[in-house]
């Protein structure tokens, strides 16, 4: 029922850990099969309708929670995380959820073009995992801080207590052991999606960025590569009278593989964009909130302590991903300027080859020559700059807040 990425020859793709999590947990956001079932698509809506309104419903509990506190600034702030995380989710996921089926054939076309086997190209495979490696990290912060929150309700029964997993105040009497129980059911699954989305969602960009990156490097060996092959032959036959025509094609079928790459770097642009503008958006306010709860509470504070690094790893590293694709796409144009086509045409005698020839190399600097950028709905550029700005933002509330304190 629910999509499985396989590789052009119908092999199963093996998926990291957040992915394969992703894919299990949250049925809100992971795609279906083309060829689901109309029982599967039926009970996959009805899961998308009732996750809504239960949002809806702890959106209202937290933010009467914070009206109640208002005059109380450390309690107000001990709810204002998990409700920005909240809404932030509640943006997010559903607005993927509602078309997720435009992300299923995003994720198709990736491993059916882009994905790159370890089998076949073990070394870069071997780097993409590395720069993975700060996403797996914030993914299992992400993971425990869910597991703190689930032991609550555990602890709070256990000690005859009726208090919920999140600071909240319902709009009805919850203190019957069914209605509890319900409730924290209820808090239980949207803990489930709220963390598997930022884990899974981070881990999937991540992964289509450093792929494509991956492609774009391949790209540029292989030019080298065959324009030096062409130039060998010259030299070795003392004389290729069709060094230019070759030339042509070899540069004909980058250009191919260069236009198709950056197609799919837009499609990744306009699926991620609003998500994008959302994570960057409440970013800021949701690190303040955090440090705050921790500055003032240590002890008491596991989840948030968990929850804050990852979120600052989270910056980091979708900062980090946004300059890579910035860097690589930044040096294809001049990756044809560099390519020895000077060489070609100087040892060509074919003056129609020729100026086809440099028709071509103008018209691939001219393609590139803007770098691709990731960004949130155009207000901003996702990079190293901008992420560290968000820190230094976050850091000035929260300095501003404990003046305040």
């Amino acid at each position: 029922m629910l999509y499985r990425p396989r590789l052009p020859d119908g092999r199963k793709v093996p998926l990291s850990w957040p992915i394969a999590l992703f894919r299990l947990t949250n049925n809100i956001c992971w795609p279906l099969e083309e060829n689901a079932s109309w029982l599967a698509v039926v009970f996959d809506r009805f899961c998308w309708y009732l996750a809504f309104i239960l949002f809806v419903i702890t959106n209202d509990a937290e933010f009467r929670y914070l009206r109640v506190n208002i005059n109380n600034l450390d309690e107000m702030l001990t709810g204002v995380p998990t409700y920005l995380v909240l809404i932030e989710i509640h943006l997010r996921a559903f607005t993927l959820g509602w078309r997720k089926q435009d992300f299923r054939r995003l994720l198709e076309k990736f491993y059916r073009q882009i994905y790159i086997e370890s089998s076949l190209h073990p070394t870069i495979f071997k780097n993409i995992r590395s720069q993975l490696m700060p996403i797996f990290v914030l993914s299992s912060l992400y993971l425990s801080a869910l597991i703190s929150y689930v032991i609550l309700p555990i602890y709070f029964l256990s000690i005859g207590s009726r208090e919920l997993m999140y600071k909240m105040i319902p709009a009805f009497d919850y203190s019957p052991l069914w209605i509890y129980l319900l409730c924290c059911l209820s808090n239980l699954w949207i803990g489930v999606i709220v963390a598997t989305m930022m884990l899974g969602e981070a881990t999937v960009l991540s992964t289509l960025v450093f792929h494509l990156n991956g492609r774009y490097l391949m790209m540029r060996e292989k030019l080298m590569a065959k324009v030096d092959v062409v130039l060998e032959k010259k030299k070795r036959d003392n004389g290729n009278q069709h060094i230019a025509a070759e030339y042509n094609k070899i540069l004909v079928e980058t250009l191919q593989e260069n236009v198709a790459l950056n197609t799919f770097a837009q499609e990744i642009q306009r699926e991620y964009s609003f998500r994008l503008f959302v994570i960057v958006a409440f970013m800021a306010a949701s690190l303040c909130g955090l440090g705050f709860k921790v500055y003032t509470s240590p002890m008491t504070s596991i989840g948030y302590i968990f929850w804050a690094i990852g979120k600052i790893q989270e910056i980091l590293a979708i900062g980090t991903m946004g300059s890579t694709i910035v860097t690589i796409t930044n040096q294809i144009s001049s990756m044809y300027y560099e390519s020895n086509w000077e060489l070609v045409v100087f040892q060509s005698e074919d003056s129609k080859s020729n100026a086809r020839l440099m028709k071509l190399v103008q018209l691939a600097i001219a393609t590139n020559s803007k770098p691709f950028c990731l960004t949130g709905l155009n207000f901003f550029t996702i990079s190293t700059t901008t992420a560290l700005a968000i820190l230094q933002g976050a850091s000035s509330y929260f300095t501003f807040l404990i003046s305040l304190r």
